[in-house]
């Protein structure tokens, strides 16, 4: 299907909106997964809940700012005039270095190649990187990307990226009597 420039755009914001979401809601879920499988502990079906969107979020993001060869990576949709104040606006966000930020992408590309996309025995037993950066950088590109999408004449709107995901999963506790 070909999608014009304006259509992918948007599919870069929706995809960063929800990382943002898959960050709530497996956090909210994390707080409270032992009284929410409580009983059905040999099934943990919240704790597999959790799991899932941490996947979710980290294939996420990796596509956003994983290899140049996704086709939704920022490079595909940041012009060359923009390209400086893009990187500096996401190391800033992340309160990273560009050096620091290259090597926690490593640490998100590894996670993704080896326990979220595809699975090696060498991940077992490691952490995965705390997501912070992840969630900070999304958020400095969801704010240029929106930015992009108004300029272009969708009628879109910035707002609070952390307190979108924060509001998504009080959304979903109250859903499941948590909230």
């Amino acid at each position: 299907m070909d999608l014009t420039r304006l259509e992918k755009l948007e599919w870069v914001v929706v995809n960063l909106e929800e990382i943002c979401k898959s960050y709530f809601i497996s956090r909210a879920i994390n707080l409270e997964s032992r009284n929410l499988d409580a009983g059905f502990e040999v099934y943990a079906p919240y704790r597999h809940l959790c799991n899932v969107l941490v996947t979710d979020f980290v294939i996420r993001w990796c596509k956003v700012f994983g290899t140049n060869s996704e086709e939704m990576h920022w490079k595909n949709f940041v012009p060359e005039a923009d390209l400086e104040a893009f990187k500096a606006s996401i190391y800033a966000s992340a309160n990273a270095s560009p050096e620091e930020f290259h090597a926690y992408w490593q640490q998100m590309k590894a996670a993704r190649d080896t326990a979220c996309a595809h699975f090696t025995y060498e991940y077992v037993d490691k952490e995965m990187p705390l997501f912070e950066i992840a969630l900070d950088s999304a958020s400095a590109a969801h704010s240029y990307f929106v930015d992009q999408l108004i300029r272009l004449g969708v009628k879109r709107s910035h707002f609070d990226f952390k307190q979108f995901g924060e509001t998504s999963s009080i959304g979903f506790m109250h859903k499941v009597g948590k909230g």
